[in-house]
C-alpha cells in the first residue's frame, strides 16, 4: 500500500502500523459477527424490499432463514433483460447472500404450524404480503408476540398496517414504481416542464432505489427495536410504508414548497439551493461541477477564463432563482467553455488551482470541484475498488460465477460479509428442520 494512500489517514503510530490498521480495515477475515446470535425469518413474498431487509442483517452474521412456497418466490422471476441463472434472477441472486431456504406453504395450516415454531426460537420476522394477510393466517404480529414476546415484527407494505389508505390499497402490490409516484419524486426529476416531449416526462431514480430505501429503513427499524429487546425483553412491531420511505428522500421540495409558498417545478439536471452544481458536457464526455459558494464561483470563473461575467453574477441568490430562465442562461455560459476542453483538462485545470488556493496565505480563493462522470466500464477500473475489497466472486454450484459488492461498510471490529449466495429453492430444509423443528 502506497503512502499516497494513506495521506489522508488520522491515524498514529509507525508507518507499518498504519499499514496493518489498513489492511485490517479492509477486510472482515478473523473478526466477530455482531449478529451471529440472532435467527431472522424473511416471510417476504413478490417484494424485494423484505429481501434487501433480510440481506443486511446476513451480512452481520445473523441466520437468515428465507421462507418460500414450493414453487418458490415470485421474486425469484425478477430480472433485468430476462437474465437468469437456472431460473433464477440477477437481483435475487444479488439478495442471497448468507441466507438459508426452506420452504413452507403458509395457505396449509400443518406448515402455519412450522412457522409458529419457527418464529418461537427466531428474534426478527420479515413480512411483506398484504397488510392483514399473516394476521388472517394466525401468523401475525398479534399472534407471535403472545408465543414470543421479544419478537420484533417487521412489515413493509406500500402503505403501512393502519389507516385509510392502507385499507384502499390493500389488494395493490408493493412496487418501486408506485412509491415513486405517489412520494411525488418522480414529478421533481426529469427535464424541465417546459421541454418538448417526451423530455418534459416525469423520471423514475435509480434502481429500485423505493425498494431499496424502505428495505434499508426497514432493517434500521427492526435493528433499533434489537436493541430495545435486549435491553428490555421487549419486542414490537415495525411497520414500514414504501410510500413514506421512499417520501423521506424527498423533504427538500417539501421545504421549497414552504418557502416559496408554491411547489417546486422540475429543474431537471439543475438545483436550485446550491449553484453551479450539476453536470456539463466537455469536448469528450461530461464533467460534475461543484461550485456553490461565493469565492468557489469566483474561481470557476477564472479557470474557464469567463471572469467578465463575474458583475453579472456577484451574489450567491442571482444563482439560485426560483426563475429557470436565469439558471438556464448560466448553464449555457459555462458550458460553451466545458466543451472547449477534455474531462481530464477540466478536472486538472480546477486541481492545479485549488492547490495554489489552499497553499495561499489569504486563503478564500476558492475551491472549485470538477471531476469526470465515469460510465459503468470505466469506473469498475479505478483500483479504488481493488484497494477497498469491494468486490468479491463467487462460484456456486447451480449459479455459476458472479461477482458481487461485498463489506459495503468498513468497520475495525465487527464488519460485514458475503460468504456465500447459493439459493437453492428448499436447499436448507433438513438443516432448518432439524436445528429448529425438532
Amino acid at each position: 500500500m502506497s503512502e499516497k494512500e494513506q495521506i489522508l489517514v488520522r491515524y498514529g503510530g509507525s508507518r507499518k502500523e498504519r499499514e496493518i490498521f489498513l489492511k485490517s480495515m479492509m477486510s472482515p477475515d478473523g473478526k466477530p459477527e455482531v449478529l451471529d446470535d440472532d435467527v431472522i425469518l424473511d416471510a417476504s413474498y413478490a417484494n424485494m424490499s423484505g429481501d434487501i431487509c433480510s440481506s443486511i442483517y446476513a451480512e452481520f452474521g445473523a441466520e437468515v432463514i428465507k421462507i418460500e412456497p414450493p414453487e418458490g418466490d415470485p421474486s425469484r422471476k425478477i430480472t433485468h433483460y430476462g437474465v437468469n441463472r437456472n431460473g433464477t434472477g440477477v437481483p435475487f441472486i444479488m439478495e442471497a447472500r448468507n441466507k438459508r431456504y426452506i420452504t413452507l406453504d403458509l395457505r396449509k395450516e400443518s406448515d402455519r404450524e412450522d412457522f409458529k415454531k419457527l418464529a418461537r426460537k427466531a428474534h426478527v420476522v420479515i413480512d411483506t404480503y398484504e397488510p392483514g394477510q399473516m394476521d388472517a393466517w394466525g401468523i401475525g404480529y398479534r399472534q407471535l408476540s403472545e408465543l414470543n414476546p421479544g419478537l420484533v415484527y417487521i412489515a413493509i407494505s406500500s402503505y403501512g398496517q393502519y389507516g385509510k389508505k392502507a385499507q384502499e390499497m390493500i389488494d395493490v402490490p408493493d412496487s418501486d414504481i408506485t412509491a415513486q409516484a405517489v412520494s411525488g419524486a418522480a414529478a421533481n426529476i426529469g427535464d424541465v416542464a417546459t421541454a418538448e416531449e417526451p423530455y418534459n416526462w416525469p423520471l423514475r431514480a435509480g434502481v429500485w432505489l423505493g425498494w431499496h430505501t424502505s428495505g434499508i429503513l426497514a432493517a434500521q427499524g427492526g435493528a433499533i427495536a434489537r436493541y430495545y429487546a435486549r435491553a428490555t425483553g421487549e419486542g414490537q412491531m415495525v411497520d414500514v410504508a414504501t410510500a413514506d420511505a421512499y417520501s423521506s428522500l424527498v423533504g427538500y421540495p417539501v421545504m421549497v414548497a414552504f418557502t416559496w409558498d408554491k411547489a417546486r417545478p422540475r429543474i431537471g439536471i439543475h438545483d436550485f439551493c446550491l449553484y453551479p452544481y450539476g453536470f456539463w458536457k466537455s469536448r469528450d464526455g461530461m464533467v460534475a461541477i461543484a461550485a456553490s459558494r461565493d469565492h468557489d464561483f469566483r474561481a470557476l470563473l477564472k479557470i474557464l477564463k469567463i471572469w467578465k461575467h463575474e458583475d453579472d453574477w456577484r451574489f450567491t441568490f442571482d444563482r439560485i432563482p426560483d426563475m429557470l430562465t436565469l439558471v438556464e442562461e448560466l448553464y449555457g455560459l459555462i458550458g460553451n467553455e466545458t466543451k472547449k476542453y477534455t474531462s481530464d483538462e477540466l478536472v486538472k485545470m480546477a486541481l492545479d488551482y485549488s492547490i495554489k488556493s489552499a497553499r495561499s496565505k489569504w486563503r478564500g480563493g476558492g475551491v472549485p470541484i470538477i471531476m469526470k462522470v465515469q460510465n459503468p466500464s470505466t469506473t469498475m477500473q479505478n483500483p479504488h475498488w481493488a484497494v477497498r475489497n469491494s468486490f468479491k466472486e463467487f462460484d456456486e454450484s447451480g449459479i455459476g460465477k458472479v461477482k458481487l459488492p461485498v463489506n459495503f461498510i468498513k468497520m475495525s471490529e465487527s464488519p460485514p460479509r458475503v460468504k456465500w449466495v447459493r439459493c437453492a429453492i428448499g436447499q436448507d430444509n433438513d438443516y432448518i428442520r432439524k436445528k429448529y423443528l425438532q
